[in-house]
């Protein structure tokens, strides 16, 4: 699909309304990662851009089984994102689809 930063961007994993998700490959060790990508409109907004900074110190803080690890915080061409651990499985949408 693309590259963003050193980031290979494979797929789209999932869509809001502040940004997308992506399965990346960490071109420099060869990782899989989750790339957390805010949309170029919703980061012309500094409030916006504060709150996901937020967001990745605040997972960043927390060693925890059920928390993704966050390995990078960075921007490229004006878009902020996050590389999170990839996890493979379902999405949180489906389990609760299953679970009703």
């Amino acid at each position: 699909i693309g590259r963003l930063g050193s980031y290979r961007i494979r797929r789209l994993l999932g869509a809001g309304g502040m940004g997308a998700v992506f399965l990346a490959e960490d071109s420099q060790i060869q990782r899989l990662v989750a790339l957390k990508v805010m949309r170029p409109k919703v980061a012309s907004s500094v409030d916006a851009r504060r709150r996901f900074l937020r967001e990745a110190q605040a997972a960043a803080a927390i060693q925890h089984d059920h928390i993704v690890t966050i390995y990078h915080v960075g921007e490229d061409g004006g878009v902020p994102f996050l590389a999170m651990q990839f996890l493979e499985g379902e999405t949180l949408d489906e389990r609760l689809r299953a679970t009703r």
